[in-house]
């Protein structure tokens, strides 16, 4: 659930945006955040970054985001940035669990200051992480796909994985997912036929038509993240395939939007909470600037939306209809 926004003064003029592209919430205290986003596409980053400006307004400090666009060579570069403007306090989502050490260190051990990470983890000691369980992702999904699948396929269902091999938390999400299956892969129930990776909307539109080339008896796709689905989506609805039932990770307005429509069926999505991650992020962050006791690691909770449950759809998207504009 969204925290209450709570009144701000802000400075008379807004800092300009930095050399390297970062926007900037200018606030009276003296206490400095930067924050490293690992990119900037999709409404769920765009929630995460959402998240983390408020809690900036909210606790009344300056704050910076900027993002890496997935590239480690650009990552170290804004984290280096940051460390020349002598930022109090370090929010990233790592790009790598080994290749982002060294950014990272830079911040702990060289500037010693507090490192806050989300979403992803990386191999060297920080303040505070705020995340998700990445299994639960999919595998929550995949729960609910076994019930489905038993019910709806009772011949059988031939499923194919828009994955990632790439990312940590696309693996675990990925194993998560067929774990939660596997009793319905091991007796044959479940044939997967395709697998492969896609991580922005432009792949996972390419990856779902070469599926539907390939694999034209395929009869279930569950997609790993949000930008992937999209692309899917998308790919099914130009297909005019609505016999194919389509499960995901991440719901954005769009989505919640096409689990409305029969042009496609999109039957489950398991989402995180984008936003309160963003904001425990930089609370977290101040926290440990201020001396204060902080959680080592928070874990914020997941939620599946599915086709039946209307009410709950339509709700998500009056409550994010503003991200869109």
């Amino acid at each position: 659930m969204k925290r209450k926004m709570v009144s701000v003064v802000l400075c008379a003029a807004m800092l300009g945006s930095l050399a390297m592209g970062a926007t900037t919430v200018c606030a009276e205290d003296k206490i400095t955040i930067g924050s490293v986003i690992m990119n900037n596409s999709g409404e769920w980053f765009a929630e995460v970054m959402k998240g983390q400006e408020d809690a900036a307004k909210d606790l009344g400090v300056e704050f910076s985001i900027v993002s890496s666009d997935n590239e480690i060579s650009k990552e170290s570069d804004n984290v280096a940035t940051f460390m020349a403007q002598q930022v109090d306090a370090l929010v990233i989502s790592p790009l790598a669990v080994d290749a982002s050490v060294a950014a990272v260190e830079t911040a702990t051990k060289d500037a010693g200051i507090p490192v806050v990470t989300w979403n992803t983890t990386v191999n060297t000691d920080v303040t505070s992480h705020v995340g998700v369980v990445p299994a639960e992702l999919g595998g929550n999904t995949g729960k609910y796909a076994v019930d489905y699948i038993k019910e709806n396929f009772p011949d059988g269902c031939k499923l194919a994985i828009i994955g990632d091999s790439n990312y940590e938390i696309g693996i675990a999400r990925c194993d998560g997912f067929k774990e939660a299956l596997k009793e319905l892969i091991d007796d044959e129930t479940v044939e997967i036929v395709n697998e492969q990776d896609a991580e922005l909307q432009e792949e996972g539109l390419d990856i779902t038509e070469q599926i539907l080339t390939a694999n034209p008896d395929v009869q279930m796709i569950w997609c790993w993240n949000q930008t992937s689905l999209l692309g899917c989506a998308a790919a099914l609805q130009n297909a005019g395939k609505s016999d194919i039932v389509l499960m995901g990770t991440d719901m954005s307005v769009e989505l919640a939007k096409d689990m409305q429509s029969d042009d496609i069926t999109l039957q489950a999505i398991t989402t995180q909470m984008p936003y309160d991650m963003g904001y425990q992020a930089v609370e977290n962050a101040v926290k440990a600037v201020k001396g204060e006791d902080v959680e080592k690691e928070v874990m914020i909770p997941t939620y599946t939306y599915t086709k039946e449950n209307m009410d709950e759809i339509q709700t998500y998207i009056d409550e994010h209809q503003d991200l869109v504009g």
